[in-house]
């Protein structure tokens, strides 16, 4: 019966296990790769699960920020442009516009305060009710109501109706003055108190012709009611 040496046998199990360790330690830095962050293969990578989830989840909060910013300079650059080209325009028009309304309040007005003058001091019911007429239209006549919001919108149209002068295509300012409702309402005022006092409508729209002092038949501060009055000359 044949024997191994012991000394042989105790070679052969030290190179086998010499062998197992080898490859223990061959197949450990395999899976410690120090490549591995830099290419995105391991599952940690976070460029890996960029990659992997959906792209409408994924936005930097940078990139919201910096389209808000930008939307919001647009907008400002959109309304100072806008501002320019509109704001000379309709500044003329607005300026035309309260000036022929404010012109025609302040005609009437002044025309009233007129013949108040020209009365003054007369004690019978038609000299009394054009001074009561005066601190009346001095009131609706003013900048305040006439220009109020009940007759204006904000962005500066008429509320009321506004019909083109005969023969006219167009609505013109002075179209919009006379249909104003206060202007509508004092002028009919001013109207019969110049057929009230026999005023010659022309010679107030005549700016050329000489203007005259009132003459009355009895003086101004009699108290006695005449008995017929004649035209007053301006």
């Amino acid at each position: 019966m044949h024997f191994q040496p012991i000394e042989h046998m105790a070679d052969d199990t030290y190179t086998a296990q010499g062998q197992d360790t080898y490859q223990v330690e061959v197949d450990t830095p395999a899976a410690n790769d120090a490549l591995d962050d830099v290419f995105g293969s391991g599952p940690s990578s976070p460029t890996a699960e960029h990659h992997d989830a959906p792209h409408s989840a994924v936005h930097p909060s940078d990139m919201r920020r910096l389209q808000t910013e930008h939307s919001t300079a647009g907008y400002r650059e959109g309304v100072s442009a806008a501002k320019d080209s509109s704001m000379q325009a309709g500044f003329d028009e607005g300026f035309s516009l309260g000036a022929s309304v404010g012109l025609r309040a302040g005609q009437l007005l002044g025309m009233l305060e007129c013949i108040a003058d020209a009365v003054r001091g007369r004690d019978d019911p038609d000299a009394v009710r054009v001074g009561e007429l005066v601190r009346e239209a001095r009131e609706e006549l003013s900048i305040g109501t006439i220009f109020k919001p009940d007759y204006w919108a904000e962005d500066g149209n008429w509320k009321y109706e506004v019909p083109p002068s005969q023969g006219e295509d167009e609505v013109l300012f002075t179209d919009v003055a006379e249909a104003h409702p206060m202007i509508r309402k004092w002028t009919a005022i001013a109207d019969e108190q110049l057929a009230l006092w026999k005023i010659d409508r022309t010679i107030l729209d005549d700016e050329t012709g000489q203007r005259l002092d009132s003459v009355m038949d009895e003086p101004i501060a009699s108290s006695a009611v005449p008995i017929a009055r004649k035209p007053l000359d301006w």
